[in-house]
Formats: structure tokens, C-alpha cells, sequence
């Protein structure tokens, strides 16, 4: 019994071990894509590939194709990291001292893709605006869990729950979108 559990326990991790060098690999070669150099870029688009495995395979139960879910993960790589990258648009656009700046560093562009493409039948849309929610949803939990300090809001703890509540529905609502198309 126990050489079962120890023999299944060392399947998973190798399985773990398998999927974290391919995140650390296509983060890698996304970095590339786009030019990124720093450690912090780095560590978000990384946490947001990695959520984005995850992400595609709680679709694996609904009875969908290997190729569709492999499919839905690879056309989903360049929104997710665009969503990883977009909070971090305020550097430039405000300059340092407007970083984290709470509409930036909020839900809000996403819910307006979703508004926006609400009408859409389309898989393909409902694919790439849900995968940058996902990617938006993990750089806002990253930050909460950096513990990022949100402008204009007071206390480190109100900033917490802005960042997780903002990332968890991101992460939510690209779920259900998308849910609904495949």
C-alpha cells in the first residue's frame, strides 16, 4: 500500500516537474519575443503561464479533445502574457510614482472585453479576451501576494483585498466566459 502511494506520489511530481519546466521554457521564449529583460517581468509572466495551465486544464472534464485543449493553451499564451504585462502600462504612462496606480492595477479593461465581446459566438474571441483576463488576474494576485502597495488606497490591507478580490474575478469571469463557448 505504501510503495502504491509513494509510487503515484513520485508520477505526480514528475508530471509537476514536467509541466514547470515547459511554463519556465515558453516564459523564456515569450520574454524573448518581446524583448523583456527584467526580473519582474519575468516573475509575472511566468506565474501567468503557469495559472494558465491550470486555467486550460480545468476545461479537460467537459469532455474536450486533447488538440482543443492544447489549442485553447497555445492561442491563450500571447493574450495571458499581454494581460501579465498591461498593469505595469502605468510606469510608462505615469512615470514611477503612479505605479500601481488602482484602475491600472484593477479588473477594469477586462470587464470592458467582456462587455465588449459579450455578443461575440465566436470561440476564438471568447478565448483570447479570457486569456487575458487570466493574465491580468494573475499579475494582480502576484502583486497581492508582494504586497503591493495600490495608489489612493489607504492601508496595506484594504490594498490586499482590492488586488485579490480584482484578481480572483478576473480569473472567474474568464472561466465562465469561456465556459459557455466550448
Amino acid at each position: 500500500m505504501n510503495k502504491d502511494i509513494a509510487q503515484k506520489s513520485k508520477q505526480v511530481l514528475f508530471v509537476l516537474t514536467g509541466f514547470l519546466m515547459l511554463a519556465i521554457s515558453i516564459n523564456f521564449v515569450i520574454l524573448e519575443f518581446f524583448d523583456q529583460k527584467s526580473s519582474y517581468r519575468t516573475a509575472h509572466s511566468l506565474v501567468g503561464i503557469i495559472l494558465l495551465m491550470g486555467f486550460v486544464y480545468t476545461f479537460s472534464g467537459n469532455k474536450i479533445s486533447r488538440a482543443k485543449l492544447i489549442s485553447l493553451f497555445l492561442i491563450s499564451l500571447i493574450p495571458c502574457y499581454l494581460g501579465t504585462v498591461f498593469s505595469d502600462l502605468d510606469i510608462s504612462l505615469l512615470g514611477i510614482g503612479g505605479h500601481r496606480n488602482p484602475i491600472f492595477h484593477s479588473g477594469i479593461l477586462f470587464f470592458i472585453f467582456l462587455i465588449l465581446t459579450k455578443k461575440s459566438d465566436s470561440y476564438m474571441v471568447s478565448a483570447l479576451v479570457s486569456a487575458f483576463g487570466v493574465g491580468l488576474g494573475s499579475h494582480l494576485i502576484w502583486d497581492m501576494f508582494d504586497k503591493g502597495d495600490v495608489r489612493w488606497i489607504p492601508g496595506g490591507t484594504l490594498d490586499t483585498v482590492w488586488l485579490g478580490v480584482n484578481g480572483m474575478l478576473c480569473i472567474l469571469s474568464a472561466k465562465i466566459n469561456l465556459s459557455h463557448r466550448i
